[in-house]
């Protein structure tokens, strides 16, 4: 019987394991409470297989000049797909990371192996309790949300109080970047583009054609800002793909959000 790298997690207990791919001789995908959660090619790690990392891969090449780093902070950290990513394609970057669960990376990076050179400053700690650590390394151009236990996002990190804390630490022209997983009705995606819009002006929503007219589940990556600067990125994103791609414009965004209310910390008790 074949045996795959395997080990549990802390605080969560969720089992963690790498699978390698079916077709792919260097690709392997990390399983995260039987859930895949992150992929890496360990030989080109340019290449990326989740759609909605491909989209927020394009955003992190075309919002600032080619090659010149950047300052994020990746708010989990799976397999450290983006941190690889980014790594190559911005050296000098100044990346940091939060992640609740103590021996993921160590897990992660014993069996995936970093690309030369990569550096990231960790954390273990909880995604929001960290920013007060994280405030210390800003303002950021670039903040990436993308925590998951299991299948689904801790309620406290979806709230418009915990949005505002993570605008406050980006620089006036930067991106805030979510990840958000949701069944076919959308309404996640929903709610979130609400909080999310209820904090930064300008906000659009890329995903799948399908998903964003309501017809597919999947993920969705929003992008919040202060500046419309990041309004000119949209045809060159849309160009990207992958396809085909959609996108959801701020003057779409109120039928798009519908009904959907801001999330709060009162209503989820957070």
């Amino acid at each position: 019987m074949t045996t795959f790298p395997t080990c549990v997690l802390g605080p969560s207990g969720l089992v963690a394991q790498i699978r390698p791919d079916q077709y792919s001789d260097d690709g392997f995908t990390l399983y995260i409470g039987g859930e895949p959660q992150s992929h890496v090619f360990v030989e080109h790690q340019l290449h990326l297989l989740f759609d909605y990392v491909q989209r927020i891969a394009n955003i992190v090449d075309l919002f600032a000049p080619a090659r010149e780093p950047i300052a994020v902070l990746h708010l989990g950290a799976g397999a450290l797909t983006l941190p690889r990513y980014i790594s190559l394609t911005r050296p000098e970057s100044h990346q940091f990371v939060l992640e609740s669960e103590g021996n993921l990376l160590d897990f992660v990076t014993d069996n995936l192996p970093l690309p030369p050179g990569a550096e990231f400053t960790v954390r273990t700690d909880d995604a929001r309790r960290g920013l007060s650590w994280a405030a210390t390394f800003g303002p950021f151009d670039l903040i990436v949300v993308d925590v998951y236990s299991g299948s689904s996002t801790p309620p406290h990190l979806t709230t418009v109080e915990f949005f505002t804390e993570l605008a406050a630490l980006l620089d006036p022209d930067g991106l805030l970047v979510a990840n958000v997983a949701d069944d076919a009705d959308l309404a996640l995606v929903r709610a979130q583009t609400a909080t999310l819009a209820a904090v930064l002006e300008y906000v659009v929503v890329l995903s799948s054609k399908d998903l964003v007219e309501g017809r597919a589940e999947g993920n969705a990556v929003l992008v919040g800002s202060r500046s419309p600067g990041m309004l000119g990125l949209l045809p060159r994103l849309a160009a990207e793909g992958p396809h085909p791609s959609g996108t959801v414009p701020p003057e779409g965004l109120s039928a798009f959000i519908g009904d959907a209310t801001v999330v709060t910390d009162a209503r989820v008790g957070a």
